[in-house]
């Protein structure tokens, strides 16, 4: 059995923001990731990000507002540039039974900031800080967490591990590898409530209290659906438009300029409005034929020259949705503390995905406070 002071599960900013801080304080730790790759809801649109700054676009969240200080922080740290989501032009809207979009004079003033070459380069630049500071092999890629129990005598949580072999798919949980024990006197979850709820028997070494508030919590972003289309030139641009739309006929209901940075790497991306359970009826091509022909009902057939189409249904990743999430209508995630604290406490258990966060849960920025206070309260358990 392998053993750690501190198991992080999970590999998403949160997770991989809390290993860099245990590797400042010099606390041993050990973070596993079911998937080949770190990032979470963090992708590229590309299949395999390099850490050179390739340009890639964002499938997961995609935007840091103003008052996100901690992002901004950390993208300044990581020297990662950031920079304005471009809005200069008209906006189109799509009404049911238009035949033609109806132009609206200017995009709007509300500031939002992207990272230049896409979110997935702040994944990394934080994996790359870990590999110079001599800290690979604390990150544990394919290593799915699929038993976790709690050994009250010794004060210890024991995890059951299933290390994928290559070949062995992502977004396919199965149980076909080999099986790992590890140890650990403090565990950090860096996952979504549900699934930490789903995949976790909390009822076997936590409350129903707990349970029953891990349950109750929605998983940010897990009904969602983006989808990507790439281009050489910005032609919408040229014709003095934004890049944002809105609909009321779908299967987009709203539309921006995604570009990897400020002119260059051109793409536009939309929201899909289908809802979850709907958009199992329907194939990913049929999906993304539908998203190009509304990209040319509102900018013409240049809409159908991409350099590459890309759709991350999150829905259909057992990572991030649960069925609870792809059933229920959409709404922002809260997690309740109140009542659980000395629980928390007393099990070691500290509780660090975005949705957990104290301050703008649902946000990466969120995911950063919630990885902060758990730090904090670590380094003071210890």
């Amino acid at each position: 059995m392998q053993h750690s002071k501190v198991i992080i599960v999970g590999g998403g900013l949160a997770g991989l923001y809390a290993a860099s801080k245990l590797e400042e304080l010099n606390i041993p730790y050990l973070l596993l990731e079911a998937q080949s790759h770190l990032g979470g809801r963090i992708k590229a649109a590309t299949a395999a990000p390099k850490p050179n700054g390739s340009s890639s676009h964002d499938l997961g969240p995609t935007w840091i507002f103003p008052h996100q200080s901690k992002m901004q922080a950390l993208a300044k740290g990581l020297q990662v540039n950031l920079f304005e989501q471009y809005a200069i032009g008209d906006v189109l809207f799509q009404a049911p039974n238009s035949v033609q979009p109806k132009q609206i004079a200017g995009a709007g003033d509300m500031q939002l900031f992207r990272v230049e070459a896409g979110m997935y380069q702040l994944i990394d630049k934080l994996y790359s800080q870990l590999v110079n500071a001599g800290a690979a092999h604390k990150i544990k890629r394919s290593h799915w967490v699929n038993k976790i129990e709690k050994d009250h005598i010794k004060n210890l949580w024991q995890l059951t591990v299933s290390e994928f072999g290559q070949g062995q798919r992502d977004n396919t949980i199965s149980d076909t590898s080999e099986h790992i024990s590890f140890s650990a006197e403090h565990l950090l979850l860096a996952l979504p409530p549900r699934i930490i709820q789903r995949d976790f028997a909390v009822h076997t070494w936590g409350s129903a209290l707990l349970e029953q508030r891990l349950r109750s919590v929605p998983t940010w972003m897990a009904a969602q659906a983006k989808f990507i289309a790439t281009y050489p030139r910005p032609f919408w641009r040229e014709k003095g438009l934004s890049g944002q739309a809105f609909s009321q006929v779908g299967p987009m209901v709203e539309i921006h300029d995604a570009s990897a940075t400020e002119n260059s790497g051109y793409a536009l991306f939309g929201f899909i409005g289908i809802p979850a359970i709907r958009r199992k009826g329907i194939t990913e091509q049929q999906l993304i034929q539908a998203c190009l022909d509304q990209l040319a009902f509102f900018y013409g057939d240049d809409a159908y020259s991409t350099q590459s189409c890309h759709i991350k249904d999150w829905s259909q990743d057992p990572f991030t949705a649960t069925e609870h999430d792809i059933n229920e209508s959409a709404k922002h995630p809260e997690f309740n503390y109140n009542g659980l604290d000395h629980e928390l406490q007393s099990l070691k258990l500290y509780l660090a995905a975005s949705e957990f966060a104290r301050h703008d849960p649902g946000y990466l920025e969120g995911a950063l406070d919630a990885a902060e206070r758990v730090i904090e309260q670590i380094s003071n358990d210890i």
